[in-house]
């Protein structure tokens, strides 16, 4: 029968190109490929001693669980030396710091909901970088998130540079950090050199350059046709036809009289209408001025949001008014059509929403809208 270490350096060896001859670093392997039985194995051994160790790269068993986000092995190494939440890298970085580096939002979750993440959650690494700092320099929308949204941190920490966590994300130019950070108003530091201000100035719209904007106002513009063409037909199509009798009701359309007749009426003309805005709009975008440009596609993508979700509720409001004698079919499409509607408004809403906004209602629906959206995207 072969003994847990041996069950360990088989999982081992398949997981590395090369296992060490000693066995000075097994504990930090374990710790890092999550092998929870070979960490209480370890543990309970001579290998003890081995979570105080820092092993080639500075980092003890405890760093290497939380870089990995192996919580369970997070929690049996705290478990049995409660010290080690202290321990620092040569990085001087503490478990909080690594994981919000690494992205691991389960092991930062885990933290923050503990008494002693107090006296981690401000502490700064050899850079002057506290966990939210690296979570915004890594691009950890989620982590960022989560972290300003905890009464314990400090917003104000600037690190090495003399930045915050705020100036960082516009000097690497991550948007949904930056809302973050701006709707938990966080502050920029008013001391600093001439050259830093003029590289955060020159940042912030560094991504938006001429080509990058007139690439989405055209991709804009074409939906926005489309969107104009589309409702345009719609209206000179209406559902249930025309009247062809020689009465005086002749060329009228039949349905007149139906609430979802009105419905779609009213929406298909809305979309018509802003779309035919935005068209305009899109236009006076492509003069040539940046800050024209910007102002335009942000207005441009808000009424372009109303208008598609008009167009889908004067579709729906149009096929069940022709369908109305099939109850099953009318059911379906009913339900199809809600679903999708509800869909497009979960999209669009946080377009409309003041995002950066410090109001506590529009952070928590803010929150909500981003939550789903990186967890669906797999970008937190």
């Amino acid at each position: 029968m072969i003994s847990p270490a041996g069950i360990l350096r088989m999982v081992a060896e398949k997981e590395v190109q090369a296992l060490p001859d000693n066995t000075d670093h097994l504990l930090h392997l374990a710790a890092s490929l999550g092998f929870l039985d070979g960490v209480k194995y370890l543990l309970d051994q001579k290998f003890g001693m081995d979570v105080l160790r820092h092993d080639e790269d500075g980092f003890c068993p405890i760093h290497l669980a939380s870089k990995k986000g192996h919580l369970q092995v997070t929690k049996v190494l705290l478990d049995h030396y409660p010290d080690a939440r202290e321990f620092l890298s040569k990085q001087n970085q503490n478990i909080l710091h690594v994981a919000a580096e690494n992205g691991k939002d389960n092991i930062v979750e885990y933290i923050l909901k503990t008494e002693w993440a107090e006296f981690l959650i401000n502490e700064k690494d050899k850079d002057g970088y506290t966990p939210l700092h690296l979570a915004t320099k890594n691009w950890h929308p989620k982590i960022v998130s989560v972290l300003t949204w905890d009464p314990r941190i400090d917003l104000k920490q600037v690190n090495e540079e003399g930045l915050t966590a705020l100036e960082l994300a516009e000097k690497y130019m991550e948007r949904l950090t930056w809302i973050a950070l701006r709707s938990a108003g966080t502050p920029r530091t008013h001391i600093k050199d001439r050259e830093t201000v003029k590289r955060l100035e020159a940042a912030k719209y560094e991504p938006y350059n001429m080509d990058y904007c007139k690439s989405r106002v055209n991709t804009l513009l074409l939906v926005a046709a489309l969107v104009a063409t589309v409702t345009f037909a719609a209206g000179f199509t209406m559902p249930g036809g025309y009247n062809s009798s020689d009465s005086q009701h002749a060329g009228m359309v039949t349905m007149q009289h139906k609430t979802r007749f009105r419905i779609f009426v009213i929406c298909d003309s809305i979309a018509v209408y802003s779309s035919i805005i935005v068209t305009v709009m899109l236009m006076w975008a492509q003069l040539g001025d940046l800050n024209l440009m910007l102002n335009a596609l942000r207005k441009a993508q808000r009424l372009l949001g109303l208008s598609l979700g008009m167009m889908s509720l004067a579709f729906l409001a149009g096929v069940n008014l022709v369908v109305t004698e099939s109850h099953l079919l009318s059911v379906v499409l009913l339900v199809m059509g809600i679903a999708s509607l509800i869909i497009l408004v979960a999209l669009f809403v946080p377009l409309f929403l003041p995002y950066t906004s410090k109001l506590i209602i529009f952070r928590y629906i803010s929150q909500c809208f981003k939550n789903r959206f990186l967890n669906q995207t797999g970008l937190g």
